[in-house]
């Protein structure tokens, strides 16, 4: 049923407008050619003094002129389906055969015009169900003018034109007939190939609608002929205002485009990373995939592109963070160095007359000034402890911050090597 009524449509709004396009030109045309024969007509009256001649110019005058006026009404009006009503076909088929009727009816040499007058017809309205009715008016008009004409001068039923002449009005309207079905196939053809073609390009542009990523047509003078709904939300422009702009106006320019599209029109496709500037003149990074294409003989150009916008901002906030971490650890093992250093310094300076005690505890433990009592020696192995306590204590607390210190500074390469991997 849709199909049915697509193809109505398509009948209605296509093939009946050409087919008025061509009665309307040809009307013009016969118009300005029956003025071209009153000319004619009026300097033959001038010049011949003739009463039946000038009564029969005077019949034939009067009958275009009827038409001529017709036809002015109907191009005034702009009502031209009348020219391809039964009205105007009556008016010609009255003309021809008044024009038979006046040049000798049965021995006239215009009737062909009526077999012209059948391709007109069929020309104007290519409708094969009524091929038989045309020709038959066209017999039926053509017999009435030549029994008029034998009421006036006599019967004469062995004239052999008279059938011959029927007989080939006949053929000629069989004939249209025939081709006119012919035309009828032709134009359901016609109108089924534009009605698939019509459903193919609407199933096109819904795909081209729907896609995901912006998608624009350039042709190769850069003029942008085409953009999906996709590339207008991200252009930030309706597609009337986006079709003729040029493509390059908003691509960035960073001074190698013009080698990028000499590029594109010697291989035919371009894969890589471009700048473009919206209507809102905000930067967008891009991944731009082009391709060309031929249509009708001409080169085009299909873009696809995939904003990376968010991406490129992550990769440079990551290598800010990156930088920032680097100096970060810098610093943390430059602390690290100084806090060693401090250390030692001080366990140096600790371990200096703390050795010196201790020798001096032991030399006193040796009796080597002199003996000792117990109770000397308990104080003196008191002191000796107290001193190697220290000693320990020193060694311990040393030990514990450098191992802290090591094992932080592992932490922190371990993750610092973590977040670039993750980078």
């Amino acid at each position: 049923m849709a199909t049915a009524i697509r193809y109505n449509e398509a009948k209605s709004g296509g093939v009946i407008h050409a087919r008025l396009a061509v009665a309307v030109r040809v009307e013009r045309a016969l118009l300005t050619l029956r003025y071209v024969a009153y000319v004619f007509m009026a300097a033959v009256s001038v010049a011949v003094d003739e009463p039946g001649l000038l009564y029969t110019l005077l019949i034939a005058g009067a009958a275009a002129l009827m038409h001529n006026i017709f036809v002015h009404v109907v191009l005034s009006f702009r009502a031209y389906h009348l020219f391809v009503s039964p009205f105007n076909f009556a008016l010609y088929l009255c003309r021809y055969c008044l024009l038979i009727a006046i040049t000798g009816g049965a021995a006239s040499p215009f009737v062909s015009i009526l077999l012209f007058l059948l391709i007109g017809y069929h020309l104007y309205v290519p409708q094969a169900s009524k091929g038989f009715q045309v020709a038959f008016l066209a017999c039926a008009g053509y017999s009435f003018t030549v029994l008029i004409g034998w009421v006036t001068v006599g019967m004469d039923w062995t004239h052999f034109p008279l059938y011959a002449n029927l007989l080939y009005i006949a053929f000629g309207g069989w004939l249209m007939n025939i081709m006119s079905r012919v035309i009828q196939q032709l134009d359901y053809e016609a109108r089924r190939q534009a009605v698939a073609l019509q459903s193919s390009e609407s199933t096109l542009r819904a795909i081209l609608d729907h896609a995901a990523h912006p998608i624009l047509v350039f042709d190769e003078h850069n003029f942008i002929t085409d953009a999906n709904d996709s590339a207008c939300a991200f252009l930030g422009a309706p597609r009337e205002k986006l079709l003729g702009k040029r493509f390059q106006s908003y691509v960035f320019d960073d001074g190698s485009l013009q080698d990028s599209f000499a590029e594109l029109n010697e291989s035919g496709a371009l894969d890589q990373e471009m700048l473009l500037i919206p209507h809102d003149r905000t930067e967008r990074n891009v991944e731009i995939h082009i391709h060309s294409f031929l249509n009708k003989n001409s080169r085009f150009f299909v873009v696809l592109f995939h904003d990376i916008t968010e991406q490129k901002e992550f990769e440079e906030a990551s290598r800010m963070a990156k930088i920032k971490l680097e100096e970060a650890n810098s610093e943390l093992q430059r602390v690290v160095a100084l806090r060693m250093e401090f250390y030692a310094n001080v366990a140096n300076k600790l371990r200096s007359p703390l050795s010196a005690m201790l020798g001096f505890t032991d030399m006193l433990l040796d009796e080597h000034p002199g003996e000792l009592n117990e109770e000397q020696r308990k104080a003196l192995h008191s002191c000796r402890r107290s001193i190697m306590r220290i000693f320990g204590l020193i060694e311990e607390a040393f030990a514990s911050d450098t191992s802290s210190s090591e094992s932080a500074d592992a932490k922190k390469t371990a993750g610092f090597t973590d977040m670039e991997e993750t980078l």
